[in-house]
């Protein structure tokens, strides 16, 4: 029973990585992802991000993990950030949070904060996206490389040579000599 549940989970991982796996529709699910998790959607970031991905048909999973953008280290930065540049551009200048004063700023504190996801959100978006694409990119760079080396690879599988052949015979730089090699 469990195995046939592994084998089940196995098969949904593999198909959730390839599902639109190019580099550029990684970089743009990751984007959409990042994106998402810079909304005030507060706890369902994932979800949206997984939504938004679906609707755009991008690879969900990893929209969901652009998404993971929102956590506790870096969401309290990326909230002031919209807050900051939607006040500035509401009013031309940067908002002064007064600590007693931030309840009676609710209100507008949320406007600004949904008016800023658009320009902070695209540009964390963006830089996202671009990091995971030259990621996948260089994956898939190294993917060829490795298929390349094998299907070039001599037919005995591992590279090297059957004993007492000739290419076993002669000898190699990165083995030291025995010691009566040496003194000779």
């Amino acid at each position: 029973m469990f195995r046939r549940l592994w084998e089940k989970i196995k098969t949904l991982w593999k198909l959730a990585k390839s599902e639109r796996a190019s580099p550029r529709d990684i970089g743009w699910a990751v984007a959409i992802g990042a994106f998402a998790g810079c909304t005030p959607a507060m706890g369902v970031h994932g979800p949206l991000a997984i939504g938004l991905a679906t609707l755009c048909k991008k690879n969900r999973l990893f929209a969901w993990l652009g998404s993971r953008i929102s956590n506790m280290v870096f969401l309290p930065f990326i909230v002031y950030a919209e807050i900051q540049v939607s006040h500035r551009l509401r009013k031309g200048e940067w908002l002064v949070l007064e600590r007693h004063d931030v309840i009676d700023q609710a209100g507008t504190l949320l406007i600004d904060w949904c008016i800023g996801t658009i320009p902070v959100g695209l540009a964390i978006g963006a830089v996202m996206g671009v990091i995971a694409w030259a990621f996948a990119l260089r994956r898939d760079r190294r993917r060829a490389a490795r298929e390349a080396a094998e299907a070039a690879a001599p037919p005995g599988g591992d590279g090297t040579a059957e004993p007492g052949s000739a290419a076993s015979a002669t000898p190699r730089d990165d083995v030291p000599a025995p010691p009566s090699a040496r003194s000779a």
